[in-house]
């Protein structure tokens, strides 16, 4: 009977030791921040804000709304150049977001720094008179625009490849610990679009093996605003602009 004892004290131990270390490392285990950093193309200035947020700027052409573009994780302010091109191409105006702790900017990347820089970025470009416009936002990007837009409401809302909340996603992952206790970031995007009345464009892939499209789908089916679902046959987590989900955008911009 003294082993059986043992035994499960032993696995009571290394449960523990798992939840303390999770908890731990778990920005670690979410935000994984590039380590160089680029200057922006031609087309583009940088913009620093007073509180010293960092932004890619180009304007828009006249009567056309400007984007505020949301990088996903791993990537950086200058990850989406194929995308701000085929903005530029069509007169959109672009903001490309910066975030604390990512190429480019000091600061930890977490939930409430990324907040808080998507929130000065928009007032700074509000303050500079841009009145349209629209978010587009992918995987973690997502995220950070589901909650500025709970803040700010934009003319659109563009989700490509979102999650429901890292809440749902850290319980796929780590069904065994009890996620809600432990995390301090849960990005959760269902509650932020909660009381929202926007139009909502969702773009997901049905070969996206980072965010499951179900994790979209839940999103987009919890959302009462007017909402349009697009889901990309064969299409990965990183290529949906590329497989047919720049057009829909652009044409969803257009209507603007």
């Amino acid at each position: 009977m003294i082993w059986i004892h043992r035994i499960i004290l032993t696995g009571i131990l290394l449960y523990v030791a798992l939840a303390v270390i999770a908890f731990l490392a778990q920005r670690k285990l979410i935000y994984f921040p590039p380590n160089i950093y680029h200057s922006p193309p031609a087309e583009m200035v940088e913009v620093r804000t007073e509180s010293g947020g960092l932004a890619w700027y180009s304007p828009a052409s006249p009567n056309r709304p400007t984007v505020m573009v949301f990088h996903g994780n791993a990537s950086s302010i200058d990850s989406n150049m194929h995308i701000f091109r085929d903005l530029h191409a069509a007169g959109y105006g672009v903001w490309s977001v910066g975030y604390p702790g990512y190429p480019g900017t000091v600061g930890t990347p977490k939930q409430d720094s990324l907040v808080a820089a998507a929130v000065d970025q928009y007032q700074h470009l509000s303050n500079m008179g841009v009145e349209s416009i629209a978010f587009y936002g992918t995987s973690l990007g997502a995220a950070v625009a589901a909650q500025l837009a709970a803040r700010h409401q934009p003319d659109l809302l563009i989700l490509d490849a979102p999650f429901s909340s890292v809440l749902d996603m850290a319980r796929r992952q780590m069904p065994i610990l009890p996620a809600r206790v432990l995390l301090k970031d849960q990005w959760r995007s269902d509650k932020a679009l909660a009381k929202l009345n926007v139009p909502l464009i969702w773009i997901h892939g049905t070969a996206d093996t980072v965010i499951p499209i179900s994790q979209g789908q839940t999103l987009y089916d919890g959302y009462t605003g007017p909402k349009y679902a697009h889901t990309i046959e064969g299409a990965n987590h990183n290529n949906t602009w590329l497989n047919g989900g720049g057009k829909i955008a652009l044409t969803a911009l257009g209507k603007l």
